[in-house]
């Protein structure tokens, strides 16, 4: 399977949140029946974020202007990253890429411990407390891999999402980025081209980055640990976990003893108190 990416182009996008409703309804997910079970939050945002059974939102944000103000839309969703700070911290194994570029989540390998939502710079892992897993957008692979296109890009209405070889989508970006600086949005520029290794959502940042929510050069976060501890299996956690509880084991008796500090002399006396 070649390697593939959504393409959103925040200049085309309405944000009717057709997107939103597409995902959810192909993929099952609950949402809230009752008006008491939503919040009243002042914003044309809705949701206000992400969440174990909301895998794509559109963001709002606003530009104040000299008369009225300029909307910067961003679709809010998994990014599939080359470089997966969460496939790098997971576990056990969960978490893994596609033939197509695609990070999917195997939910009967997910054991809740929630490293991947604490190593992705995006926070897009969310965890779900009454089923101890993790979920995230999985790019409709069973939709791709059939040959059809996600169920958000094949329900936009304006042509904000694409989706087919990350090449294509790069160059069809490079493009409109091209036009709208040749329309006098200087700003525009590309996402995900190089960023962790080259994204699979391809983001055409009408009005830069920083206007549309974006984190610049994003960085993986701490995982070096965790990553020195996976190729040593369940044998060499053991044993971290064992060292570390020796030494607490060897510290409980410990005992500081009492001191006194001369400031003239710029001296620190201890003396060791008898158990």
């Amino acid at each position: 399977m070649a390697e593939t990416a959504i393409l959103y182009d925040s200049s085309k996008c309405t944000a009717c949140k057709g997107c939103q409703v597409a995902c959810k309804q192909w993929n099952q997910l609950p949402s809230p029946l009752t008006n008491d079970e939503y919040t009243y939050t002042k914003s044309f945002q809705a949701p206000l974020d992400l969440a174990p059974n909301t895998w794509l939102i559109i963001n709002f944000s606003e530009e104040d202007k000299e008369i009225g103000i300029d909307w910067n839309f961003m679709r809010n969703s998994c990014f599939h990253c080359t470089e997966a700070a969460c496939e790098m911290a997971c576990p056990v194994g969960a978490i893994s890429h596609k033939d197509n570029g695609a990070v999917v989540i195997d939910q009967e390998k997910c054991i809740g411990c929630r490293y991947c939502v604490a190593s992705c710079p995006f926070e897009v892992p969310r965890w779900d407390e009454a089923k101890n897993k993790t979920f995230k957008c999985w790019q409709c692979f069973d939709r791709t891999s059939a040959g059809r296109k996600p169920a958000c890009v094949s329900t936009c209405p304006t042509g904000a999402l694409e989706y087919g070889d990350r090449a294509d989508m790069l160059g069809i970006a490079r493009e409109r980025v091209d036009q709208l600086k040749a329309a006098g949005y200087d700003k525009a520029e590309i996402y995900g081209e190089k960023e962790l290794g080259g994204l699979h959502t391809i983001v055409v940042a009408q009005r830069g980055l920083e206007a549309h929510g974006l984190i610049r050069d994003p960085k993986i976060g701490v995982t070096d640990f965790w990553q020195f501890l996976k190729p040593l299996g369940g044998l060499g956690i053991a044993a971290t976990v064992a060292g570390l509880g020796l030494s607490y084991f060897m510290a409980r008796g410990y005992n500081r003893g009492e001191y006194s500090y001369d400031e003239k002399t710029d001296t620190l006396t201890v003396k060791e108190v008898e158990k």
